[in-house]
């Protein structure tokens, strides 16, 4: 009780933050409503030019299963990650603010994991719970996503919100050890920019990790950032069973763990070396 005390400020704060920049975030899912157009066409097109046509299933993958990955995955990325770690500890750096924290009866990495986790929370009610009710109800009806028997979806319904926060702290924790190695270096935009295309490739988002190679599909199956897209999803869609299931959200507990120890010894060491840029 007194650690939430503590940091719900912080949670609160983020919460805030999220919608005081409600327009942007309109216009960020317009956007993806026509990235979401455009990869259903594009995978159309696959689909109709494979050997099996259509019908085809490519990696495991049914055109319907496709489209619907496509939809779910979107979705789970425009409510999941949006998170500003890095930048914010790229601010602290740069304005000398990072000592104010320092001296505080506050953990630096307690603050960010409350921000994650509260504009998560506002995310997810304001927009995740109207997106995900229109998209399953849409792709339930037409057929492109079965559900065995309610009880089951209600089950891996139940499994996906559990995988979504995982993945909400597993970004979160990745965020702060690229912004961590901001007190290394100025280059607050290529750390951006690699971390963004790290996780967008290995954890799913841009291409179903069945795609990739054997021996390669088999390693990134096991990396924390297959727990950060892909299996979420993939539990929503019902195609892991329990066992899976629960497989899948240990080794993404399992991969926070270790995470956050890194990013403990990691920021040890950076705040005896750091050099402020504006205090």
């Amino acid at each position: 009780m007194q650690w939430l005390r503590k940091y719900k400020p912080f949670a609160r704060a983020a919460a805030i933050d999220m919608m005081a920049y409600r327009f942007n975030i309109i216009t960020w899912a317009i956007v993806t409503v026509f990235e979401v157009a455009c990869l259903v066409f594009l995978w159309l097109a696959v689909y109709q030019s494979s050997e099996g046509g259509i019908d085809a299933a490519i990696n495991g993958f049914t055109y319907k299963e496709m489209i619907v990955y496509v939809v779910l995955t979107t979705i789970f990325g425009f409510v999941t990650f949006n998170d500003d770690t890095l930048w914010s500890i790229n601010h602290d750096v740069r304005q000398g603010t990072i000592g104010n924290f320092l001296i505080k009866p506050i953990s630096y990495r307690g603050k960010f994991i409350a921000s994650t986790l509260g504009a998560f929370f506002m995310m997810f009610v304001v927009f995740g719970i109207a997106l995900y009710t229109c998209a399953l109800g849409v792709l339930i009806g037409i057929g492109y996503l079965p559900v065995p028997s309610v009880w089951d979806f209600i089950a891996h319904l139940g499994l996906f919100l559990v995988a979504s926060v995982l993945a909400c702290m597993l970004n979160g924790a990745i965020s702060y050890i690229f912004g961590i190695l901001c007190f290394y270096t100025s280059a607050a935009w290529g750390l951006n920019a690699l971390k963004t295309t790290v996780v967008s490739f290995l954890s799913g988002t841009l291409l179903p990790i069945a795609f990739f190679p054997n021996i390669f599909r088999e390693i990134v199956s096991y990396m924390p950032f297959a727990g950060m897209s892909q299996n979420p999803v993939l539990i929503l869609m019902m195609k892991y069973d329990y066992l899976e299931c629960g497989k899948v959200l240990l080794i993404s507990f399992g991969w926070l763990i270790l995470l956050e120890l890194l990013a403990k010894l990691l920021f040890n060491h950076a705040i005896k070396i750091v050099t402020v840029q504006g205090g």
